[in-house]
């Protein structure tokens, strides 16, 4: 596997493993029924990012690139 590839699979085992305990704290956080703006701000850039990672890797793989995305490496924490 080369590494491009390692490192966005990382990302994405990070990031789901992560998404339940957030998914948890949102919950626990709700203010009269409603999420908190910021956190669901920043859950949802990561899951974007790792979106437009997966398209990206997978354009190349079928010689369809897609423009202006950047596979990044695993964060620390994908709660930040």
């Amino acid at each position: 596997m080369i590494e491009q590839d390692r490192l966005l699979l990382a990302r994405a085992m990070q990031v789901n493993q992560e998404l339940g305990k957030i998914t948890i704290e949102l919950m626990d956080h709700q203010d009269g029924g409603e999420l908190p703006a910021e956190p669901l701000r920043k859950v949802g850039e990561h899951l974007r990012r790792l979106g437009v990672d997966m398209l990206a890797r997978a354009g190349e793989l079928d010689g369809r690139p897609l423009a202006g995305a950047v596979v990044e490496p695993p964060a620390d924490d994908t709660s930040q």
